[in-house]
């Protein structure tokens, strides 16, 4: 492991990449006390190197645990979002393979014993995790859903925008290897939907009216600017916001059918739903009404939750 390190804001030269199955564990946080030691500890022995990112100024211990830790860490200008930090993080990681991990997540003993197989295989650029949904107090899928978490580093392309998924040049494989994922409450509850949520869709919604070009990427071989799709969505969003709701969460319950009980993935539709529908909402009103707001220097526990997990 590397010695911990705080850098200041601004992009330090990436030391050079470690040859062969080397992993690189990168975790982005912003206050994160209460898990990141649970997290990291999961990583001991396994990881050749933790670069942790924090978003903004840290008020709390996080820092000093990643210290602990052995984790090079960098604390950048607050932007409210993982994904931004997520480049930066992957800019900074010198191993052939990068492990991406939120704090409220830690390796099962299975993973722990398994990476290492993993990585060893030259076949492969990317894996699927089994990502179980929790509630708070007990794991509410058993068959996933799955999460690409473990890929090598020249393979990865990442689009640093709220809610962006990495993409993995395949071949990419789905295991059933468990990455825990545990935070200290529910994320699926109206009091969330419109504390955290909403946060998240006024942060989308904002990025949604920047130039493309201007938001932080890795590897990525995208256009540079906003398909003429999202342009017209955008110009539409007073009169789309409603039929968001519905169809996304149509969309969302076909898409995990086989992953909930009809229950659960009802709930789980619905809130995406909601997130979907006051996305395009605040579309509009920065559209039309202009930025008024910003949501990343808001509080980042409004109910006691994790900010970005």
């Amino acid at each position: 492991m590397t010695s911990a390190s705080h850098i200041p804001p601004g992009s330090p030269a990436t030391p050079p990449a470690r040859p062969g199955s080397s992993v690189s564990a990168c975790v982005v946080v912003r206050n994160e006390e209460a898990v990141i030691e649970r997290c990291l500890s999961s990583l001991a022995g396994v990881v050749d190197e933790i670069v942790l990112v924090h978003d903004g100024d840290c008020q709390d211990r996080t820092l000093e645990i990643a210290e602990r830790h052995g984790a090079r860490v960098f604390v950048r200008p607050l932007v409210g979002h993982a994904e931004a930090a997520t480049v930066f993080a992957f800019e900074q990681a010198c191993s052939e393979w990068i492990l991406s991990l939120d704090a409220d997540e830690f390796l099962s003993e299975e993973l722990r014993r398994q990476l290492p197989r993993l990585v060893a295989d030259t076949a492969v650029n990317g894996y699927e995790l089994v990502w179980k949904m929790w509630d708070g107090r007990r794991y509410i899928s058993e068959k996933g859903p799955h999460k690409l978490a473990l890929f090598r580093r020249a393979h990865v392309h990442v689009l640093g925008m709220v809610h962006a998924v990495e993409q993995v040049d395949p071949p990419v494989v789905r295991t059933e290897l468990h990455l825990e994922h545990r935070p200290l409450y529910n994320n699926f509850t109206l009091a969330l939907v419109f504390s955290k949520w909403r946060r998240w869709a006024r942060i989308q919604a904002r990025e949604y009216l920047r130039e493309l070009a201007e938001l932080p990427r890795f590897n990525w071989e995208g256009t540079p600017a906003w398909p003429r799709r999202r342009r017209l969505l955008n110009r539409l969003s007073p009169l789309l916001f409603l039929a968001y709701i519905p169809g996304a969460f149509v969309q969302n319950l076909v898409r995990s059918r086989a992953i909930y009980s009809l229950p659960v993935n009802l709930r789980i539709s619905f809130f995406h739903g909601l997130l979907a529908g006051m996305t395009q909402l605040y579309v509009a009103k920065y559209l039309y009404f202009g930025l008024d707001d910003d949501p990343a220097s808001e509080p980042p526990r409004p109910v006691s939750a994790s900010t970005y997990h």
